[in-house]
């Protein structure tokens, strides 16, 4: 489960450190790089997706700071919902909301 948050490549800025990347291929076929933290391993966000160009999708633990973060506005690829977690009242797609 994961929870991250998108931003313009304009608007993202990483403040210090350089990040371990690896390109991924997803289940579209789409490339997109994942970076990570050479420290521990976490992954702080997800850049280059071939979908979504001139997009950055941060993840939302990767923050020092969540007090500026707006609420969820949509869910996507709930095919993958855990069965535990609630269902958010936000719209809902399967998959990317192009490709639903």
């Amino acid at each position: 489960m994961s929870t991250y948050f998108s931003v313009p490549a304009s608007d993202f800025k990483l403040l210090r450190g350089e990040p371990k990347s690896f390109t991924y291929v997803a289940d579209s076929g789409n490339k997109l790089d994942r970076n990570f933290c050479p420290e521990c391993g976490a992954r702080v966000f997800t850049d280059k997706l071939q979908g979504f160009p001139g997009t950055v999708f941060v993840m939302l633990g990767a923050l020092d700071h969540t007090d500026e973060v707006k609420p969820p506005i949509m869910e996507i690829f709930t095919k993958r919902r855990i069965p535990w977690t609630k269902e958010l009242d936000v719209p809902q797609y399967l998959a990317r909301p192009d490709a639903a």
